[in-house]
């Protein structure tokens, strides 16, 4: 049959045989690498997300003239700071009921209103409530709900074996990132954040500095340098550490 075929014919069917398989395989090889679930970076691995949590403060209760100690009254006054800065809710208070401590946390209850109220603390965000205690001394316990930023999952999970390139058919050939890796730097990042929201949006423009902007612009009216001027004294690099 190829001899009754021109060669030219015959060299635009060789060509189209090897084209088509070729096209094939890289369908197949582009379908493989739409489709796959792995999530190649960090931040899909480890999203940071926001939630709702609660903070807390146990108070032992028995001692002081009062039934709270100095250092307690300085946890409450810290407590209530943290409470003006993140707090999403009143502040409960709860009291043990019968038990060992029962007596003593219903004397320092006004004590502990007291120093939240001094702190800045408004009386009509405080909530009292009781608890039934067990054995044992029981504290009193404050709490309210705050802003907490964080990794949805520990951090230290090894599903995959790294002895063979990351546990998948995949994993072998493409040189993927294991999956712990950026677990810890999402969750520091997490903690480190002053205020949980700024990681969901930014925060809106502050009021311009009106009279450095009208010093500049006269500074510009008149042809002179509008940007700061900083003098340097002349120095010798052995006197910076104050040696003579």
């Amino acid at each position: 049959m190829n001899g009754m075929l021109p060669s030219r014919v015959r060299r635009r069917l060789g060509a189209a045989l090897v084209v088509i398989p070729a096209l094939a395989l890289g369908g197949c090889h582009a379908d493989r690498i739409v489709s796959d679930p792995y999530p190649t970076t960090h931040q899909q691995r480890h999203p940071i997300v926001l939630s709702e949590g609660a903070e807390r403060l146990d108070l032992p209760v028995g001692a002081g003239r009062d039934g709270l100690t100095a250092r307690q009254k300085d946890d409450i006054r810290a407590f209530a700071a943290g409470w003006r800065r993140d707090g999403r809710s009143p502040i409960a208070i709860m009291t043990p009921q019968g038990g060992e401590s029962g007596a003593a946390a219903s004397y320092a209850l006004g004590s502990v209103r007291s120093a939240l109220v001094s702190a800045g603390v408004p009386a009509t965000a405080i909530r009292a409530q009781r608890y039934a205690a067990g054995d044992g001394a029981a504290p009193i316990r404050l709490g309210y709900v705050k802003l907490k930023a964080g990794v949805p999952h520990p951090c230290g999970l090894w599903p995959d074996d790294l002895g063979h390139g990351g546990g998948d058919v995949y994993g072998a050939t493409q040189n993927r990132e294991y999956w712990n890796f950026g677990c810890a730097t999402q969750q520091n990042l997490a903690a480190q954040v002053a205020d949980p929201e700024d990681l969901a949006r930014p925060r809106a423009e502050t009021p311009v500095y009106a009279s450095r902007r009208q010093t500049v612009i006269d500074n510009f009216r008149k042809g002179e340098v509008t940007a700061g001027e900083y003098k340097q004294e002349d120095a010798k690099i052995s006197e910076a550490g104050g040696g003579k």
